[in-house]
């Protein structure tokens, strides 16, 4: 069992890296090249799942607003800011809790965010196809953030 779980981690870390690499590197992010921080926090458990996040902002959007695309248990894309002012301030509603993230509150217009950031229930799971998803989802949470604030 150690040998399945360290195989699985290597698997899900050189997935999460690649898809680092996309975003700053990869023609499907290529607008907003140089404009970009990811933070990628890794947290190992021996004999556990592997938890991975990259945090993805672009600079000049209001501070604590990002795209979340992570593995825990589940692999999922959540937009999301700590600041429920924010929300306020740009979508114009009240702001709705992220599901299992304390203190975080969806930026989207969409309703359906509990159920619909998930691409995958069982993150240990991930493959290329499903790095592939993350990152188209990614991209339409950052062109859906990107509209919301240019009608400020």
């Amino acid at each position: 069992m150690p040998n399945d779980i360290n195989r699985i981690v290597r698997q899900i870390e050189t997935l999460m890296d690649d898809m680092e690499r996309q975003i700053f590197e990869g023609d499907m992010f290529a607008q907003w090249r140089g404009g970009f921080q990811v933070k990628k926090t890794y947290v190992k458990k021996e004999n556990a799942d592997i938890k991975c996040d990259l945090d993805v902002r672009l600079n000049h959007w209001p501070e604590g607003v990002e795209v979340k695309v992570y593995k825990h248990k589940a692999l999922a894309v959540l937009p999301c800011v700590k600041d429920a002012g924010v929300v306020q301030k740009h979508l114009n509603k009240e702001p709705i809790p992220c599901k299992f993230w304390k203190d975080a509150f969806y930026f989207s217009h969409r309703e359906d965010l509990d159920e619909g950031r998930y691409v995958l229930r069982e993150g240990n799971d991930m493959t290329e196809a499903d790095a592939q998803t993350s990152l188209n989802m990614l991209k339409s949470f950052i062109e859906e953030i990107e509209l919301i604030l240019a009608q400020q």
